[in-house]
């Protein structure tokens, strides 16, 4: 195998920014990166070239990098390689073990580890300390994506493959260089290792700051074609669908078509309407019992579209080769529209976007003869334009199923009127997206019977355009976003307007909303998933309470932002996992109460400076659902400290219910009491008394002194500022099953002097 000379792979190491430096992508001063043009054309030729490369370099190339075609196609030639060395290596091939490690789909280092242990078939015994950690993560708040590899398993990796010659095959689907020595796979020179891998999968295309990484970091070999086959795109896609596994790759493809048609365009938003793009023009349609959006959303998540539009470095290579249906998807700007005497829309498009340059400034008027009655158009984008609001030129589409409108104006004239004034286009909308667009009309949001999303951005009155469609039995999704300079905005005093007959609503998210007060529970939808509330500006909003409390399907809470006025947040009864709380300043906060959340497992806490300055309710309940009635409380708790066993200690007698508390706490995990921790400088003015059912064997460590080394059983009882916020215990309280009752005691009990407590006026 020679090393290629000057000339004969310029191409792609110019597309990775080595214009200066012809094959030179250098891992040391002594020693050069080799460069291999293959000449295969399919996936399967590819893949047999990969192959001959493992058995022809030396054991000083051990990182192999397959950029594929044009940076497509190399995922699933990595795929055929692996399988085909797999089949091959009980035949005496020089590979003791081939491990296939496919990460497209990036989740975290520990994901990989993950990935890499269940290759070798580790033994449970250490598969099990995956689900051991992850579970202690959830409770102490570390996100998915933030979650390291394990010493251990890193060791167990290593030994297993330490005596052997392997060869891994790695689809890096992250966006930064991984050595994969962090796992504990040994790549090293002495025993002839090789690592051949690729960022690939899902369109995954380098960009920049791939390719900055490719030049910092080592990589032997760099293998890859100047040539484009049109299969590529095929073969990508078939890699997709396998992930997807309900749709065709043909249909991924024309989705992919869809957007890198669009892919310079730098006023839509992917990521918010890709799915309802692909859906809304019919390219994917339901499979089976699963919807189309479902079918949509499930795409999104597997193929990168920021590579897609972001990426203009294969303009010359491959920009003009990847076809669209020929008049399906039609963009114009405002000059090519300025310059068209006919400004008729072909009759079988499916999609038009009007764009506009940024620089214009100018509006073009739409006129009604630019839609034929014969229309097939699915797909409206319209940016900067100005047509009558009250008789729309596009009335006339009658399939229309996504409308956006992008700072357009009313032309307010007469002639400028449609003649078809029916309203059939809003009958079967399902996406509508207004952009300081003031164009509303109760009538025609009345025939909107099947719209499901509907998305505002208005520095006027966005209360006036919920009203009219939010009470839609078909909506799942709500958005809106204001312009907190507005003068409406400011001056605005109001709570969530009634959106409780949208029994479909799934999910609300309110950016810049700083003229409203209220969040209550009796104006949401009773099926709510998701909640959000944003502020990113530095205008002070009013919101002073939320309330999400019996919202039992409600699973995401995402709160950001300063909000001074913020003084009570009440989530009882939904199913928040993780409460984020991270990127909210909420100095005034007062009250949080989180009764009857039963999957509650940790609180994501601001930084101490943008902690409340003071805090007076605090009630957890994370035994009993909601629903449980107050009134019989107490027998339920008693049934469950039946349920324990006799290691728990006993409760204090209390016949009040948990809301007359200001301090309460009922766990099921005691770990959830790392969450607690920042609460400790509020109990200085507060009795707390605390009950936890242990293990037998379990031990409670207070502090350095050795004070309560152990649960004292003399009197049954225990302090919360003895037991909650020390260190060691915060090790110490992973007691499987472990429940704890914490709350104001109107007297100290008489107790032996060996348990010890804490009474602080």
């Amino acid at each position: 195998m020679a090393r290629l000379v000057e000339g004969s792979f310029l191409v792609v190491i110019a597309l990775l920014g080595l214009k200066n430096v012809p094959y030179n992508l250098k891992q040391s001063s002594e020693k050069e990166t080799m460069v291999i043009d293959i000449k295969a054309n399919t996936i399967d030729a590819a893949a047999g070239e990969i192959l001959g490369i493992l058995d022809g370099i030396s054991k000083y190339e051990r990182k192999i990098y397959f950029f594929g075609w044009c940076g497509l196609g190399a995922s699933a030639a990595l795929r055929v390689a692996a399988q085909r060395l797999k089949s091959l290596a009980a035949k005496g091939r020089k590979f003791d073990k081939v491990v296939h490690v496919d990460c497209t789909l990036w989740q975290s280092m520990r994901a990989l580890q993950k990935a890499v242990a269940e290759e070798l078939e580790l033994p449970q015994s250490v598969m099990a300390i995956f689900d051991q950690h992850d579970e202690e993560d959830d409770f102490n708040g570390i996100d998915q994506g933030s979650r390291g590899v394990l010493l251990d398993v890193r060791e167990e990796i290593f030994r297993k493959l330490a005596s052997s010659t392997f060869v891994v095959f790695f689809h890096n689907g992250s966006n930064h260089y991984i050595d994969l020595y962090e796992c504990g796979v040994p790549v090293t020179t002495f025993l002839s290792n090789k690592v051949v891998w690729t960022w690939g999968g899902g369109f995954h295309l380098p960009n920049k700051s791939l390719e900055r990484q490719l030049r910092n970091n080592v990589v032997d070999v760099f293998v890859g074609s100047e040539d484009w086959h049109d299969h590529v795109l095929h073969e990508e896609a078939a890699e997709v669908a396998k992930r997807v596994g309900i749709l065709d790759p043909d249909k991924i493809v024309e989705c992919f078509q869809y957007a890198w048609a669009r892919r310079l365009v730098s006023d839509i938003d992917w990521e918010m309407h890709a799915s309802n793009y692909w859906v809304s023009d019919g390219i994917i349609q339901g499979q089976g019992d699963t919807s189309a959006w479902e079918v949509g959303n499930a795409l999104k998540r597997n193929v990168h579209l920021d590579r897609i539009v972001e990426n203009i470095y294969y303009e010359k290579e491959i920009g003009g080769r990847i076809s669209s249906p020929n008049g399906c998807w039609v963009s114009a700007t405002h000059q090519t529209l300025l310059h068209d005497d006919n400004r008729v829309l072909p009759p079988r498009a499916t999609s038009f976007f009007l764009l506009t340059e940024e620089s214009e400034g100018r509006r073009v008027v739409l006129l009604a003869a630019m839609f034929p009655h014969n229309n097939r158009l699915r797909v409206l984008h319209l940016s900067w334009c100005t047509f009558s609001f009250t008789s729309p030129p596009f009335f006339c589409c009658s399939h229309l199923r996504f409308l956006l409108l992008d700072h357009c104006t009313d032309v307010g004239e007469e002639e400028h009127q449609s003649n078809n004034q029916s309203g059939s286009c809003f009958q079967k909308l399902w996406v509508l997206d207004l952009r300081y667009t003031d164009w509303y009309s109760k009538t025609m949001m009345c025939l909107m019977d099947e719209l499901r999303e509907l998305n505002v951005e208005t520095d006027k009155d966005w209360m006036s355009i919920v009203d009219c469609c939010g009470n839609r039995t078909s909506l799942v999704k709500l958005r809106v976003a204001t312009d907190t300079d507005s003068a409406t905005e400011i001056v605005i005093h109001c709570q969530v307007p009634n959106l409780s007959s949208a029994s479909l609503l799934k999910e609300i998210i309110l950016e810049e909303c700083v003229g409203l007060e209220q969040v209550v529970t009796d104006v949401l939808p009773p099926l709510l998933e998701s909640f959000s509330f944003f502020i990113t500006d530095d205008a002070i909003p009013k919101i002073s309470s939320i309330s999400l409390e019996g919202l039992a399907k409600l699973k995401s809470v995402l709160l950001r932002g300063v909000m001074e006025n913020l003084q009570e947040l009440d989530l009882s009864g939904t199913a928040v996992k993780t409460l984020h709380l991270r990127k909210v300043v909420a100095l005034n906060l007062k009250q949080l109460i989180l009764l009857g959340c039963e999957k509650l497992q940790t609180i994501q806490h601001p930084s101490s400076n943008k902690w409340p300055r003071r805090f007076e309710v605090l009630r957890i309940d994370t035994i009993r659902s909601a629903s449980s009635a107050q009134a019989n409380w107490e027998e339920k708790t008693k049934e469950t400290i039946a349920a324990i066993g006799s290691s728990c200690i006993a409760a204090v007698p209390s016949e009040k219910p948990a809301t007359s508390f200001d301090w309460y706490i009922s766990v099921r995990d005691a770990r959830l009491f790392r969450s607690l921790e920042p609460f400790e400088k509020y109990f200085t003015k507060k009795y707390g008394c605390i009950e936890m059912a242990s293990s037998p064997t379990g031990s409670v460590a207070i502090d350095d002194s050795g004070r309560a080394q152990g649960i004292r059983k003399p009197g049954h009882y225990l302090y919360a500022r003895d037991i909650i916020f020390r260190d060691h215990l915060l090790a110490a309280t992973a007691n499987e099953g472990a429940i704890g009752w914490m709350w104001a005691c109107s007297s100290v009990p008489a107790v032996d002097e060996s348990c010890y407590n804490t009474a602080c006026a």
